[in-house]
């Protein structure tokens, strides 16, 4: 994700936390499938989940609909702003591409129909799965679901103005007539 906003949107915090380990390198099948795709994790360090690395985020993204529920007991109000991965791009999707309305509006907005006791029923279509000792190929299947997934969040939340066309280059000056 942060490799994704640096040019789209430069101010915008990205972290990761987890529930687990604190301060554990990534996998090595991790640091090996995101090297094969230009991103170095080897001085990753894990960090568990507390209250305060959630604290001015407008928006949080985890793997599982537990991850909801962990976050949603940390702290009172960070419900409405965590979803699951796949979970986000499905509810946004229909709402579009963001315009000027603040991050945290936004995704309020996508996620108004949904209730805390919804996540206390199991649903594996909306979560990404733990690759965690499984085998290269596997990190790799996850590795792509990840990145499709987070290429959408981008296009939705950090849309590009209406009037930029990246694969356009540089404007041409313009000529008389409109040329």
């Amino acid at each position: 994700m942060r490799s994704r906003l640096a040019t789209r949107a430069p101010d915008v915090t990205v972290g990761s936390v987890g529930l687990l380990f604190d301060d554990r390198p990534a996998e090595p099948a991790a640091v090996r499938t995101m090297a094969k795709r230009g991103l170095d994790l080897s001085r990753f360090r894990s960090r568990v989940m507390t209250a305060e690395a959630f604290e001015g985020a407008s928006l949080i993204l985890v793997m599982e609909r537990l991850h909801v529920r962990e976050v949603s007991v940390l702290a009172q109000g960070l419900f409405p702003r965590t979803f699951t991965l796949p979970e986000f791009v499905d509810l946004a999707e229909p709402f579009g591409p963001r315009g000027d309305e603040p991050l945290i509006d936004w995704v309020e907005r996508v996620g108004q129909m949904r209730r805390p006791t919804d996540y206390l029923i199991e649903d594996v279509r909306s979560e990404v799965p733990d690759p965690m000792g499984q085998s290269a190929r596997t990190f790799r299947r996850i590795a792509d679901q990840i990145d499709d997934l987070l290429a959408q969040v981008v296009e939705l939340a950090w849309p590009l103005p209406a009037h930029a066309d990246p694969a356009a280059g540089p404007l041409a000056p313009s000529t008389p007539g409109g040329r």
